[in-house]
């Protein structure tokens, strides 16, 4: 584990900035947390994770959630995280490359859909035809993630190409920097349509499924998980396993993720 006064400063800001799951004195945290810096799509199953985690071990748990990309370049920077979940394996691949990954750690730990939703006051056809997004779009904006740096947006473009549609809609998209950040604009009435998770859907309250996309449309969803090179300490170690135990993939199954069988 790193140790040294920037992780301290970091892990307060981290406190005071994003979700946490902190129940014992943060004194303690500096030197037993496990920080996990993880896909926006798993902000839920992740914080479910820490909670029961805590309660098993004694061991905090603080998350940083954001989109792959922008978290895996955080950690290419220096940031020091513990542990990363990431919602494909090519950020892995990245930290990979510049040898950020505890050798041996990187595992996939669940699945997910991918779905075309729509704001809950639009007349979706039944049975609904891909083919018919650009005439039901019109001028109308459908949201997805940046495919530079989120994943949902990379799996987005892939299957919007693979159905010959990118061109076609292009330039009605609106990108954003996380998938959460898609599902509340369109929750929101701000773009008519847009493209998430599944799990994502679950959280909507204004928001209709359209249609699933063909799983052979993009590359199959992976959530990927690693420890990060230097930081694999005891209470980190732990956690990694307790993600990949039989409670740890029934809370991702109760999210609405798809785990596989221990």
């Amino acid at each position: 584990m790193v140790y040294g006064s920037f992780r301290k400063f970091f892990i307060r800001a981290l406190l005071a900035l994003v979700p946490a799951f902190v129940s014992v004195p943060v004194v303690h945290a500096a030197e037993e947390d496990v920080v996990v810096f993880a896909a926006a799509s798993t902000s839920d199953a992740v914080s479910a994770l820490g909670s029961a985690f805590e309660k098993r071990t004694g061991f905090p748990v603080i998350a940083s959630f954001a989109g792959s990309g922008t978290l895996a370049r955080q950690i290419n920077e220096g940031a020091p995280a513990d542990v990363f979940i990431s919602a494909n394996v090519s950020w892995m691949d990245y930290l990979d490359k510049s040898a950020l990954l505890e050798q041996g750690s990187l595992v996939t730990i669940a699945s997910n859909n991918l779905t075309l939703v729509a704001s809950k006051d639009a007349k979706i056809p039944d049975p609904f035809n891909f083919e018919n997004l650009p005439i039901l779009l019109g001028t109308g904006r459908l949201a997805i993630g940046n495919p530079a740096h989120v994943p949902a947006g990379t799996y987005a473009k892939a299957a919007l190409e693979t159905l010959g549609l990118w061109d076609k809609v292009k330039e009605n998209l609106v990108l954003l920097p996380n998938v959460r950040a898609v599902l509340a604009l369109v929750d929101r009435g701000e773009a008519p349509f847009a493209i998430i998770y599944e799990t994502d859907l679950r959280l909507a309250k204004n928001t209709q499924l359209a249609a699933a996309f063909p799983a052979d449309s993009h590359p199959p969803i992976s959530y990927a998980m690693a420890k990060i090179k230097g930081n694999d300490g005891h209470s980190t170690d732990l956690f990694y396993k307790f993600v990949q135990s039989r409670e740890g993939q029934e809370i991702l199954r109760q999210h609405g993720f798809l785990v596989f069988e221990n």
